[in-house]
Parts: structure tokens; sequence; C-alpha cells
């Protein structure tokens, strides 16, 4: 072997190795970091590392081929693995700099061209042995260009990325270095002609092209290094932020709030703090999804930074509250002014995918250092008068002294009412309604009852009001749903075939799944929805006339009956009856127990009868106590009463009695 055969082999040999080398160091760092470019770099070196050998197996062998295909087989993956090289350093550099992973389909398309331009270069030559001129060009010109520009184009892309750091820097050099390399060693073999001349520009080309891999290799080994350092350090930052700031809105959340808070409070500065719940939140995510509803709240944040009142601080310490602190604000006049704003606000109405939507709000407000001196304490008074505000539907309420034992004894109150609803202690009493045509009992309307372990019978007006404060509306509802459901049942089994009247709360009508209950009920208890009648309150009916219209329409569709009750103490209006599909009016009793001795009275309860009649609705009168009324609702033709008269409120067995041996004169 010649020396200078073997200094190409020694030469060959160190480049593959180190190729081999820097291959594995990739793949390491891409099961270790995940990182889609390293992948592709590990691909691209091993092609590398395959040309090498390929090329030091044609030097080797090509004298001892004893077939031309055979030799050409090895052009063929040689020149391959180059292009292979080429088109993997792109997808690396590609994914470097975009910071996404190229589409497998993209990758695969770049492969077949490599194969076809591969197969192109050397199977032409096996079948027409004549175009022998054509070879060297194809199959050493082409390469080296095609393989420089792409070298080169993967510089350029290094070299546009925003963020550069040295390493960055180094190996972006490092592959325009390398891809002009490939360009100026083509020019310069193509311009050569002499044998001699080619392979002492190979020989400069391949130690160059040795440094130049050394420089690359070391570059991505930094560059790696460093990107992750800088990852870590975004990482660190990000984590920083999301401990002092809600990740959806940008604003502060409860623990930043405190620390920030008590910075301020520390310098002696007044401040006041205001507690901003969103009103029925929940209702507006399920009617627009929890998409619109995060684009609501972000732009309430994006509202009370531009605000006019500049809040000093604003946290997000729940899901729809908010918490402002604000300065410069010590007088009543400046803080009527700064509440009316934000409830402006907050009422301008929010744009979203399926229109407008219009929310209110309840603000809660504490003062420092008026009601207290350390944030936590601050935080909890406002937080306190933020309730107290929800609890009884006002729009601001100031924090006062005493309202911790107001709220203390509703939570009290709550655990009572949970543990009487898991325990049943609620009970219906049944007051009789009486048909006047007929003479006989037409229904039941059932009166709920609470059978307190240590207060005795408490009557409706004793905890319903503290029912709704605590929210447990709904689920009181749903249980005496399917008592009253539960009990039309069993009277069934006794032969007993009489409806029952359920009042509903006005936050649970209306609700979707309310409907999916009740016939759920009926199913379960074989119950016939023709004995189950609603009673909503005339207010219920009228906040959305045509929801409220559509979903009586639905009930009555299953066979409900529905009926208004207490008419004539809301809205005060008849002519919403036109478009309202009940069964059922009930006068308010304030009407009946004057109407002997008040005209007026006399021609409203007139007035309401004979509507109700040219509507084809049935109209029952509230409260009658005495004969006179009874002879009077009578001559006006009222179909049907309920009141002492006829009997009070009576527990269940008491009331089958009276509807097995009632009379009235």
């Amino acid at each position: 072997m010649s020396s200078e055969l073997l200094a190409r082999t020694l030469l060959h040999l160190t480049q593959i190795g180190f190729a081999i080398t820097l291959s594995a160091l990739l793949w390491y760092f891409f099961r270790v970091y995940q990182r889609n470019y390293l992948k592709s770099w590990a691909i691209a070196f091993c092609c590398f590392t395959a040309y090498a050998a390929l090329v030091l197996v044609d030097v080797f062998w090509r004298p001892v081929f004893a077939a031309v295909w055979l030799g050409q087989m090895v052009k063929f993956l040689l020149i391959c693995f180059c292009y292979g090289f080429a088109v993997w350093i792109l997808v690396g550099v590609f994914e470097a700099v975009k910071q996404q992973r190229l589409a497998a389909r993209t990758v695969n398309q770049l492969l077949l061209l490599v194969t076809g331009i591969s197969f192109f270069s050397v199977v032409p030559f096996l079948v027409f042995p004549q175009a022998q001129d054509w070879l060297v060009y194809l199959q050493l010109y082409m390469r080296l260009f095609l393989i420089g520009a792409a070298l080169c184009v993967a510089g350029f892309w290094l070299w546009s990325l925003t963020k550069l750091i040295f390493a960055t820097k180094v190996v972006a050099s490092a592959m325009l270095a390398w891809g002009l390399l490939f360009l100026t060693s083509g020019s310069a073999i193509a311009w050569q002609n002499a044998e001699v001349d080619y392979h002492q520009v190979a020989m400069y080309f391949k130690h160059l092209e040795l440094l130049i891999q050394v420089i690359l290799g070391l570059g991505l080994i930094i560059w790696l290094q460093e990107d992750e350092r800088s990852t870590n350090r975004e990482l660190t930052a990000k984590t920083q932020y999301l401990d002092s700031h809600d990740p959806l809105t940008g604003a502060l959340n409860r623990d930043a709030l405190l620390r920030e808070l008590e910075l301020l409070l520390q310098a002696d500065t007044p401040l006041t703090l205001l507690m901003i719940g969103l009103d029925s939140f929940k209702v507006v995510n399920e009617s627009v999804g929890l998409k619109q509803g995060d684009r609501i709240l972000r732009e309430v944040n994006r509202r009370f930074e531009s605000s006019i009142v500049k809040p000093r601080l604003i946290a997000r310490t729940g899901g729809d509250i908010f918490a402002l602190v604000l300065e410069d604000c010590s007088t009543d006049r400046q803080k009527l002014f700064a509440l009316q704003h934000l409830e402006q606000l907050i009422e301008k109405p929010f744009t979203t995918d399926n229109g407008l939507i219009k929310l209110t709000a309840s603000i809660g407000l504490a003062n420092a250092p008026q009601h207290a001196v350390e944030a936590d304490q601050v935080l909890q008074k406002a937080n306190i008068a933020f309730h107290h505000c929800k609890r009884l539907q006002q729009r601001c309420t100031f924090y006062q002294p005493g309202m911790e034992e107001e709220s203390a004894r509703l939570l009290n109150l709550e655990k009572d009412l949970l543990l009487a609803l898991e325990q049943d202690q609620f009970v219906f009493y049944f007051q009789p309604q009486w048909d006047l045509r007929e003479q006989k009992i037409e229904a039941f309307e059932a009166l709920v009852r609470w059978e307190h372990p240590q207060k005795g019978l408490l009557m409706p007006g004793q905890f319903l009001p503290l029912v709704e404060q605590v929210g447990l509306s709904k689920e009181l509802d749903l249980l005496l749903l399917e008592k009253a459901v539960g009990t039309l049942a069993e009277w069934k089994k006794q032969g007993i075939h009489i409806p029952i009247a359920v009042n509903m709360s006005p936050v649970h009508f209306q609700v979707d799944g309310l409907k999916g209950r009740i016939q759920q009920l009926l199913l379960k208890y074989q119950v016939s929805p023709a004995v189950l009648e609603l009673e909503i309150t005339e207010n219920t009916a009228m906040s959305d006339m045509e929801k409220g219209s559509n979903y009586i329409n639905e009930l009555q569709q299953m066979g409900i009956r529905v009926s208004i009750d207490d008419f004539g103490t809301g809205y005060s209006s008849l002519g919403y009856l036109r478009k309202m599909p009940i069964d059922k009016i009930k006068i308010d009793r304030s009407f009946v127990t004057d109407m002997a001795a008040n005209d007026s009275d006399m021609m409203i309860v007139k007035t309401m009868i004979t509507l109700a009649h040219g509507l084809g609705k049935r109209i029952l009168a509230e409260g009658v106590e005495t004969e006179t009324q009874l002879q009077l609702l009578r001559t006006l033709a009222c179909d049907a009463i309920q009141g002492y008269l006829l009997a009070k409120p009576l527990p269940e067995a008491e009331a089958l009695a009276l509807l097995n041996g009632c009379t009235l004169s």
C-alpha cells in the first residue's frame, strides 16, 4: 500500500470514527432532552458514516470487483447516503429554527427524491455504457454542488434565528464553511483534468472537511448545553410567574395579592379592597361554553387594567371572583364613583361567538387600616362583605362589624340543612284545593315543613329564605320533587288518583336538568305525569318570557301541568297570559282577604277571573277563610279555592281522611 493510499485510508477512518461518535452523542442527547432536531442530526451523521465507509470500500475494492453491477451498487449506495446526509441536515435545521417537527410525509418525499436522483446517477450508465462522459458530472460534480448548496442553506437558516448565541453562530459558520468547501472543491476538480490534481484536491478537501466536522461537532454539543440552560432559565421564570399570577387572565393570584398587599399596608397607606364576583357566571359557561367564558374573564381583567380608577393591585382569587386594591379612595364620594365606574365596566356587553352577553356583579368592600391592619384580615373582611352581598342579592356591601357572627350562623345553618337533607327531616303537609263547580277536592298543594331535632316543626318562612341564602334551593327542590312523586306512587297503590302541586324555586325552574330528572322520577315510580303539577311564581315566569314559555310548553308536552302562584304580586300585568301556556292561575291571598270590604280588591279579583276565563285558564283563589269570601268567589264564577275555611295544611293521614269525607256548603 502506497503512503498516499495509507494517508487517505487513515483520514477516512478518522472521519468515520468521528462521525460515529458524534451520531451516538446526538442520539443520546435526543433520548435525554427529546428534541426532534437532535434525532434528525443523529440520522444525518449516520448517513455520513455510511457514505465515508462506502467511499473507503470503493477505493480499496474497486480493482477486485468482479461484476460491474456490484461496483455500481456500491456507487449507488454511496451517492444515496451522501444525499441522505444533506436531507437530514436540512430537516434538523428546519426543526431547530421552526421549533416544530417536520411532517413525516414531507421527509419521506425528500428521501424518495434522494433515491430517485441516486438511481438516475448510476443505472443509466449500466444500460448505456457509451454515455460514460456524463458519469463524472452526475456522480461527482452534481453531488458536490447539491450537498454544498444544502449545507449553505442550512447555515443561512441558523443565522436567521432570533436568539443567536455563540454556539449557534459557530454551528452556522461551520455549516456555511462546509457548504462552501463542497462548492469550491467541486469547482476545483471540474477545473483540473489531471488525475494527480484530482487526488491532491481531494486530500486538501478531506483535511479541511475533518477540521470543519470537529468544529461543527463541538459547536453542536455546546449549543445543546447552552440551549438547555436557556430553556431551564425560561422555565424557572415561567414557574416564578405562575407562582404569583393567574395563568388564564394574567392577574395576581391569591398568595401574590396577600404578599403585595402586606407591603402596601406596612407603608401605612389607606387602602380599599374590593371583592368583585360575576353574577350567575356558571350559567354563562353553560350557555356559551368554557372557552367563551374564559375569554370573558380575560376581558374583565383587561377592563380593570385600563380602568380610570387605576387599581394598585388586580387579582383573581376564584373562578369568577376578582380582588382590586384602590389607593386614594378615602372619601365616600370617591368610593361611590369607583363602584359606579367598575359596575359600568362589567355591565358593558361582552362579545362572544353566540352574540352579546350582559353581566352584573356583586361587590364587597373593606378598608385598611379601618377594618384590619394585616393583609389576610383585610381580605377576609372583604370576603365576608362579598358573601353577605351575595346572600342579600345586593349590588355592593361595605363590611360592618358583626358580619362574622352572621357568616358563622349561616355556616352552622348550612351544616344543619345538609344534615336535614341527608336524614330526610323535611316532610309534606297537604292543603286541599276545592273545585267550586264539582263540589270536591280537585288537588292537594304540598307544603314543606322541617322537623328539626331540637327546634321542632319549623314553618317554611323560618327556613326557606335561609336555604336560598346558602345555595341549597336546588337540592331541596329535588328532594321534595322525589318525595311528591313517591307519595303519588303510594296513593296510586291505595287507589287514590288526585294531583299534587309542588312549588319550584326560581333558581331551579328553567334549568335543563330539571326536565330529565322529572322524567326519571316518573319512570322510576311508575306515576302518570297528569297527577303532578308544578307551581311557579309570577316573577319566575316573567324573568325570560320566551324561554319561560318554551319551557312550560315542553313540560306540558310531557303531560305535567304548570300553574302561576301568588298572581298579582309580581309584574301586575295580565298581558303575558296570552303567551304563557299555563293551566291554572292562583290569585294571591292579599287580594282575597280584603275583597269584601275593599272595592278595589273586589274589582281586581273580578278582572282576574274574567280575563283568565277569556283566555281559557282555570283560576283558583288562595287564602279563603270566611263564608263571605266563599260566596263572593262563587258569584264571580271562580273555579276553585284554597284556604283555612276548607282546611289548614294537614299531615298526609289527615289529608286523606279529609279527602274521603269532605263536604262544603
